[in-house]
């Protein structure tokens, strides 16, 4: 940080080459910052600040880099090369850093450090329990579950539009790339609309399961790489967004699938195309997701607002669901 812009600078051994982000940065905020390095070209992209880009002089394209890297500042600045400006440590918050999609574990994966202390965060009291994983999103959070994430009968928990869990244990990523999908679950809301599951890809290719909400009734879409399959729960009856607790049974044996509420008229579709398989590799998301509008490619604006309990996938596997230790996660029956 200098002067409240964002710099950065590296040198593959023919001189220095800088790039300054256009605008400065709010303090107090949390911030998102993306560099990219690929030979003599780096990009630097701050927020949504227009795009920077900067090539290196001469021939050069490798950075040899043979010290370890520092993250904060460094014990002795004297040992920095003198075209970097600042000469002082950053005093602020660092989340999360990604080097080549791999995150990196800033305070279990150091060697060493001094002065680093917890930010104020939600994670920090451990609301998601002490068995799952309290994962930060700039102020708010999510709770990811692992392998332990199985339960006896009765969890229930509540979201509200913005709350959500992540699954990503192989035993719950198994089952719902299987041939055979089978999800049961009960909930209660009386919500319009809202994203209540998804399942898809890491690089936002074709194959995904969105389960949600819109106009009152439960509508399923999902693709298997031969276009959107859309199901939906649109029988005579009133909608299900009554505030009483409703039974939701969808299931899906390779091209085929039904959607069942209560015990109401089992709705069947077939997908499009000769694919069979689900081949997402994001684990499972209940009540939402980091960007529901992303992740559903607008079909969804906002996540889940209201009651599931009783979730079992393949008839076989109970999910966990009260993995919070604050009531403002439980369900009333």
């Amino acid at each position: 940080m200098i002067d409240g812009h964002v710099e950065f600078t590296f040198d593959l051994g023919t001189g220095t080459a800088s790039l300054r982000s256009p605008w400065t940065v709010s303090l107090g905020e949390w911030h998102r910052l993306w560099i990219s390095r690929t030979g003599k070209l780096a990009v630097m992209r701050v927020d949504n600040q227009p795009e920077v880009q900067v090539l290196s002089p001469e021939a050069f394209t490798q950075l040899s880099l043979p010290l370890s890297m520092y993250i904060g500042g460094v014990p002795d600045f004297d040992t920095v090369p003198a075209q970097i400006k600042v000469r002082t440590s950053f005093k602020g918050c660092i989340q999360k850093v990604t080097i080549n999609e791999k995150p990196l574990q800033i305070v279990r994966g150091a060697l060493s450090g001094a002065n680093v202390a917890n930010c104020p965060h939600p994670c920090v009291a451990k609301p998601c329990g002490d068995d799952v994983q309290c994962v930060p999103i700039f102020d708010k959070y999510k709770c990811v579950c692992d392998r332990r994430c199985n339960s006896s009968d009765g969890d229930q928990v509540s979201f509200d539009g913005t709350s959500f869990v992540h699954y990503t244990g192989h035993e719950v990523q198994q089952r719902i790339t299987d041939g055979h999908l089978d999800i049961n679950m009960r909930f209660r809301t009386t919500a319009l609309t809202g994203l209540i599951l998804w399942t898809g890809r890491s690089d936002r290719s074709a194959d995904f399961l969105a389960l949600g909400l819109q106009d009152g009734r439960i509508e399923v879409t999902y693709d298997l790489g031969s276009g959107e399959t859309v199901l939906r729960y649109n029988t005579t009856g009133l909608p299900i967004n009554d505030g009483h607790w409703h039974r939701m049974k969808f299931t899906r044996d390779e091209r085929l699938s039904a959607l069942t509420i209560d015990n109401g008229t089992k709705m069947i579709t077939i997908s499009t195309g000769r694919l069979k398989q689900l081949n997402t590799n994001t684990g499972l998301y209940l009540g939402g997701t980091e960007d529901v509008e992303k992740s559903t490619g607008k079909r969804y604006r906002k996540g889940f607002v209201g009651c599931i309990s009783d979730f079992i996938l393949n008839t076989d596997y109970q999910v966990k669901l009260s993995w919070s230790t604050g009531k403002e996660r439980v369900c009333i029956s």
